[in-house]
C-alpha cells in the first residue's frame, strides 16, 4: 500500500468467517492462566483449578468466529487489553494516572497463533493506530473498531488482515492490576532512565522489582522517538518477564497464591461464550515447553504516515504479507532479534532512484527499532533490487542481516565481494520497486 495513494479497501483479500459451534497489556494474564492451570501440580488440583476458574470467567457471544473441527484445538486467539477504566475503585483511580479518558478502545492488541505442528507460539502485536477501512471504504484506527465491541475488531482483522480468529479475550485495567498484587511484584531491567509524566513512569537504569501501579505506569508509557511503538516493546518485555517469573519462582509451589491468581485471572477475563478451558489447559500443556524457552514475540512491520490530518499506523507491503502468510500457513515466522539487540542493528540503504519506496522502507525499519544510516544515494548498478528490495549482509552479520530481512520480507543475499558497507552497517538495503506495494 502506497502512502501516497492508501486504497479503499483492505489489502488483505476478504474472507467470511462462519461462528464455531463448539476459546496486557494484558496477554500475559490469559498466557499466565494457562501456565499456571496447566503447570500447577504441586499440591493443588488441577481440576479444582479449572472448575474455580470456569465458574469466575464472564462469556460474551461474538458472531464470526473461525470455524475449528470438533475434534481440533484452537490455533488463533485475539487478545485485546480494554483501556476502560469501569471496574476500578475510588482509590485506584486516584492513585494511576490514567488521565479522563472515558469509554473503551484497546489498549493492546495482540494475535496468538500457534503453528500446525502445534510445537511453537507466535504473539505479534497490531498497532493500534493501523489503518483498516469498513466494507463500505471508510478508513479507521484498528483501535476504534472495538468501540463496538469485540465483533466488528474481529471482522476488521478479517476484512483488511485476512487473519483467522478462533477465540477472543480480553482483560481490563483492573484485571491487570489485580493480578499484579497477587504476584507482588514483576522484574524489569531498564537499558536508559524512563520518565513519563503522561503515564507516571519514573526509573532509573537498572532493575525494578514493580509494583501494580508501577508496572502499569511502565506498559502505558510511549516516551521515545517511536512512540506508541516504543509502548509495545514495553508491552512484550512485561510479558516475557511475568512468564519467566511464574516459571522461575516459587508461586506454583504455593497453593493460595495459586488459587489467588487463578481467580484474579478469571474474574477479570472476559471471553467469547465459547471458549472452553480444558481447550485453553490442553493448548496450555502443549505449549509450556515453548513458553519456558522464551515466546517469540513481534509486531507488524509498519510505518506512520498521516492521512487527511489524520495520523494513521501503515502495513509495509511486502514485510506484512510475508508475516501473514506464515502465521495462516501455521509455520513459525523467522527471528526479528530482541528490542535491544535492533536497537544495536545498523542499516544502510541504497534507493536506486526508488525515493518513495526508500522513505517507506526507512521509516519501517526505524519503527522496528533498527538504527538507521539513511539513504545512501542511488548506489552502484550491482546493488540495484529492480523489482524486489533485496538485502545484503555484512562478513559475519548474517544474523542480524536476517532479522533486517524478515521485517521487510525481503531475500537476504552476502554484500558483492569488494563491497565494503558504510558506516559500519550489518546490512545494506537495495531498495526495489515493491516497496510501495
Amino acid at each position: 500500500m502506497s502512502a501516497a495513494a492508501p486504497a479503499r479497501r483492505g489489502w488483505g483479500r476478504e474472507v467470511v468467517g462462519g461462528r464455531r459451534r463448539r476459546g496486557l497489556r494484558r496477554l500475559g494474564t490469559l498466557l499466565a492462566a494457562g501456565v499456571v492451570l496447566a503447570g500447577s501440580v504441586t499440591g493443588v488440583s488441577a481440576a479444582m483449578l479449572l472448575r474455580q476458574a470456569d465458574a469466575s470467567l464472564t462469556r460474551i457471544p461474538v458472531p464470526g468466529l473461525d470455524v475449528v473441527a470438533e475434534a481440533a484445538l484452537p490455533n488463533s486467539f485475539l487478545i485485546v487489553g480494554s483501556d476502560s477504566r469501569a471496574g476500578l475503585s475510588a482509590a485506584d483511580r486516584a492513585d494511576l494516572t490514567l488521565g479522563d479518558f472515558t469509554g473503551q478502545q484497546s489498549d493492546v492488541l495482540i494475535y496468538v497463533a500457534i503453528s500446525e505442528a502445534r510445537d511453537a507460539v507466535t504473539l505479534v502485536s497490531l498497532p493500534r493506530d493501523l489503518l483498516v477501512f469498513d466494507a463500505d471504504g471508510t478508513p479507521r484506527k484498528l483501535t476504534e473498531t472495538f468501540a463496538g465491541g469485540p465483533e466488528p475488531l474481529i471482522l476488521a482483522l478479517r476484512r483488511n488482515l485476512d487473519l483467522p480468529v478462533n477465540h477472543f479475550a480480553m482483560v481490563s485495567l483492573g484485571g491487570f492490576i489485580e493480578v499484579v498484587r497477587t504476584l507482588g511484584s514483576v522484574r524489569i531491567c531498564l537499558e536508559q532512565p524512563l520518565s513519563d509524566v503522561k503515564s507516571g513512569a519514573d526509573f532509573d537504569a537498572g532493575c525494578h522489582d514493580m509494583d501494580a501501579r508501577e508496572a502499569l505506569s511502565f506498559v502505558r508509557s510511549r516516551s521515545g522517538p517511536r512512540a506508541d511503538f516504543e509502548r509495545i516493546d514495553r508491552q512484550q518485555q512485561f510479558i516475557r518477564s511475568v512468564l519467566a517469573g511464574l516459571i522461575d519462582s516459587r508461586l506454583l509451589a504455593d497453593p493460595g497464591r495459586v488459587y489467588r491468581l487463578t481467580e484474579d485471572v478469571a474474574s477479570t477475563l472476559v471471553t467469547d461464550d465459547l471458549l472452553r478451558l480444558d481447550d485453553m489447559a490442553a493448548v496450555a500443556v502443549e505449549l509450556l515447553p515453548v513458553v519456558r524457552d522464551g515466546l517469540p514475540m513481534m509486531t507488524l512491520p509498519s510505518y506512520p504516515r498521516t492521512i487527511g490530518g489524520r495520523a494513521y499506523v501503515l502495513p509495509y507491503g511486502p514485510g506484512a504479507r510475508a508475516l501473514l502468510d506464515d502465521l495462516r500457513a501455521g509455520r513459525s515466522p523467522e527471528p526479528r532479534g530482541t528490542a535491544e539487540a535492533r536497537r544495536g542493528t545498523t542499516v544502510a540503504l541504497y534507493s536506486g532512484g526508488r525515493q518513495l519506496g526508500a522513505e517507506i522502507v526507512q521509516d519501517t525499519l526505524l519503527t522496528a527499532g533498527f538504527r538507521s544510516l539513511g539513504t545512501m544515494g542511488t548506489g552502484p548498478a550491482r546493488l540495484d533490487a529492480l523489482g524486489t528490495t533485496t538485502v545484503y549482509a555484512a562478513p559475519e552479520e548474517e544474523v542480524r542481516a536476517a532479522w533486517v530481512a524478515a521485517v521487510l520480507g525481503a531475500p537476504l543475499l552476502p554484500l558483492p565481494e569488494g563491497f565494503r558497507p558504510p558506516g559500519g552497517a550489518v546490512a545494506v538495503v537495495a531498495i526495489g520497486d515493491d516497496a510501495t506495494s
